[in-house]
């Protein structure tokens, strides 16, 4: 599927379909819908796509990929962990913008199978880098000594849960203020103070 992705009708399709799945959601929007958006006929469609199901798991991967490369490049980047974080914290709000409660749940609470791999494959080894990335950080000193890196993460999974709390959600506007706040708390609240007043 990678080479086919590359042409002018699929990346209109891609372009169309997330900008229809991040507004309304996934189920509500209907194949036809996708190609009035991209200007493209259904015949155009179905010879880039099987269905709507691998539309989305194409667009999925191809957003995880993308955030992976922006995450990584951003790590490596000659600059102060405070400095990452703010450029990460950046990054997020950039991916988070207009996004819908459906689209959200619709995703990351799917029952079907293969959506539930793709996400839970791009968890894992989005967390197993971080993990990585603040270990060395911890050893620098830009995270608090005392606190555990299982403890961490544990707390990690813990917030992303609240993106799914009806409750938590109640206090938000949008899905993004709540992905900024919880982003906010997570990435700010495991920095070492001591090392923030060195930098200043």
């Amino acid at each position: 599927m990678a080479k086919k992705l590359t042409n002018t009708s699929t990346q209109k399709i891609l372009a169309s379909a997330k900008t229809l799945f991040w507004k309304h959601g996934i189920k509500r929007v209907s194949v036809e819908e996708i190609c009035a958006e991209a200007g493209i006929s259904k015949m155009t469609f179905y010879r880039n796509f099987k269905n709507k199901k691998e539309l989305v798991i194409a667009l999925l991967t191809i957003i995880q990929e993308q955030g992976m490369s922006d995450y990584n490049k951003i790590m490596q980047r000659s600059i102060p962990f405070s400095d990452k974080v703010q450029a990460i914290v950046l990054l997020k709000h950039q991916a988070s913008q207009d996004l819908s409660p459906e689209f959200m749940k619709e995703v990351y609470q799917s029952d079907d199978s293969d959506l539930q791999m793709l996400i839970a494959s791009y968890s894992e080894k989005s967390k197993a880098q971080i993990r990585k990335d603040f270990t060395i950080a911890q050893e620098e000193g830009w995270i608090r000594k005392d606190l555990k890196m299982d403890s961490i993460f544990y707390l990690l999974g813990v917030i992303q849960e609240k993106l799914f709390d009806p409750t938590y959600l109640a206090l938000h506007e949008n899905p993004h203020d709540a992905i900024m706040e919880l982003t906010n708390f997570f990435f700010y609240g495991v920095l070492s103070q001591s090392k923030l007043e060195g930098e200043n």
